[in-house]
């Protein structure tokens, strides 16, 4: 539990970031909200990282995918402690990101 807590945390202080370029809620303009609605279908997983497919994320290959990514955040991230960012540890980020994009979506989008 108190590893999940660590990575929710983590998580959301780095997808701020990430969610202000994917996601332009606060824009009155109708073509960012169409963008907003798309996302819906959207992938919030970093297994595109994952340069030589074997289905874990290495320090290097997290580093190699986004300048804005840090060792220290890959730290977070790696919930086991084991150097890789696994299958299982893929999952939850995505589940964290999907969870933050769509509580700001209800935020932003609620009448």
């Amino acid at each position: 539990m108190k590893k999940i807590t660590l990575l929710v945390c983590a998580l959301s202080s780095i997808s701020i970031s990430a969610l202000s370029h994917a996601n332009q809620h606060g824009s009155a303009d109708a073509a960012h909200s169409a963008k907003c609605h798309d996302m819906s279908q959207a992938g919030f997983s970093i297994a595109h990282f994952d340069s030589n497919k074997d289905g874990s994320v290495s320090l290097q290959e997290y580093l190699s995918g986004d300048s804005a990514n840090t060792e220290k955040t890959y730290k977070h991230l790696d919930a086991n402690s084991d150097g890789m960012l696994d299958k299982q540890e893929l999952q939850e980020i995505e589940a964290v990101y999907k969870s933050i994009h769509d509580q700001y979506k209800a935020k932003n989008t609620s009448i």
